[in-house]
């Protein structure tokens, strides 16, 4: 999980210009880390970095509200492909 967080930080910290300390359980719209459209290139990126395809029912807050939670969807996906 600590290789996916640190390539998700290194992202979000070049694509939005974020400066400060990045938690992966800080929600990164609430916190204004990123905006809707930001979360939608970040869900590309996720898929094309990680190998996963992400369905329409991924693309939720619950799922991508965090980096937490972004690596733990990531899992989920692998653990699905590999079933």
């Amino acid at each position: 999980m600590r290789d996916e967080i640190a390539v998700l930080t290194d992202y979000v910290r070049k694509e939005s210009g974020f400066k400060g300390t990045l938690d992966p359980d800080a929600d990164l719209l609430e916190e204004n880390i990123l905006d809707s459209f930001s979360i939608i290139q970040l869900v590309v990126f996720v898929q094309e970095r990680f190998g996963v395809e992400l369905d329409a029912e991924d693309l939720t807050r619950a799922n991508l509200g965090s980096l937490s939670k972004i690596v733990a969807l990531i899992d989920k996906r692998r653990a699905g492909a590999n079933s």
